[in-house]
């Protein structure tokens, strides 16, 4: 077994290299929403999702990461180390019109392949990016109030990205907070565990964080953290997730994720256990199962079984059924 806690790990070896590739990550637990023969496929067939969304992340977290480690310090040269990581692609121009050309061109895809070539191992962004990373930096941590107090205080005493490693009936899972601070409270040990999200709104509501928490599975990547901490430490962790806007002024909040997952109550030594929890445990439940059994049903096996028998019933959606209804 690799170390459990590893502080500096790079996000390459984390996620691709032996022997920290064998460990299950959360994203990877997540594949068995569609099923477990997806999941099996996928760590069979392993690739670098690649997208712009993901690679914008990295970049924010990276910078994040860069101001913990300086200890809550925004400034040039924190900034500097944070760009000395980064390749900044300029798009060809077209000779005939002056102006750049698009992402789906020949020209551009030539020129941006020749590019990834010679700056490997670089994040790359362009320059709009970065000044917007920079904005949103700005605005979490000095321009939103109490949250931005919050925040500098999280990132003056916390860790970031420290990997974990951990074996669990068998199986093996990792989890990589963004930030973890450990303090005491009422001489108790405790814990926070912190991941950083960029979105692509400015809707900043209740009722849009949650939307947004169950369309990309937020709530069963933060109970897989806790659970997998409280393994390690016997701990109970907080879990917050920190939601900055892409979008100008770049508004951002902190949201207690507990009520999803884990939330333990010292003073009656219990843990509630949110849906977020169980749908996590339900799914760690499956991959340990299919794993031991070595066997992996397809999308069947959310049908019930009927004698053998394994056929969807569908049901129309309610709001098309209720279109036909309002012309009876």
């Amino acid at each position: 077994m690799t170390d459990p806690v590893i502080h500096g790990l790079s996000n390459e070896a984390y996620h691709h290299e032996a022997p920290y590739s064998e460990y299950l990550s959360s994203s990877q637990l997540k594949i068995y929403l569609k099923s477990p023969k997806a999941a099996k496929f996928a760590l069979d067939n392993p690739t670098e999702e690649k997208s712009d969304a993901l690679r914008f992340g990295s970049l924010f977290h990276d910078l994040m990461a860069v101001c913990a480690e300086r200890y809550d310090r925004l400034n040039a040269t924190a900034i500097a180390e944070w760009e000395s990581t980064i390749a900044v692609f300029d798009p060809p121009k077209n000779d005939k019109t002056g102006r750049p050309y698009g992402n789906t061109t020949k020209a551009y895809s030539a020129a941006y392949e020749a590019f990834l070539q010679a700056n490997e191992g670089k994040l790359i962004a362009s320059q709009t990016e970065i000044d917007t990373i920079k904005a949103m930096a700005q605005s979490l941590m000095f321009d939103s109030g109490a949250t931005s107090e919050q925040v500098r205080k999280a990132l003056r005493y916390g860790k970031p990205e420290v990997s974990h490693f951990a074996e669990y009936e068998g199986c093996k899972f990792k989890f990589r907070p963004d930030l973890t601070t450990r303090y005491k409270r009422r001489g108790r040990q405790c814990a926070d565990l912190y991941d950083w999200k960029s979105v692509a709104t400015d809707d900043l509501s209740e009722e849009s964080i949650n939307r947004i928490i169950l369309k990309y599975g937020y709530h069963i990547s933060a109970s897989h953290y806790q659970f997998f901490y409280h393994g390690q430490t016997g701990i109970w962790p907080g879990f917050v997730l920190v939601l900055v806007s892409k979008v100008a002024p770049h508004d951002c909040v902190m949201v207690d994720m507990c009520n999803y997952g884990y939330r333990y109550y010292p003073e009656a030594d219990i843990v509630a256990i949110g849906p977020g929890a169980m749908e996590f445990k339900k799914l760690l439940d499956l991959h340990i199962k299919c794993t031991k059994e070595n066997h992996w049903p397809g999308a069947e096996q959310a049908i019930p079984d009927n004698n053998g028998v394994r056929i969807l019933e569908i049901q129309p959606p309610r709001y098309y059924t209720n279109k036909f209804i309002e012309e009876i």
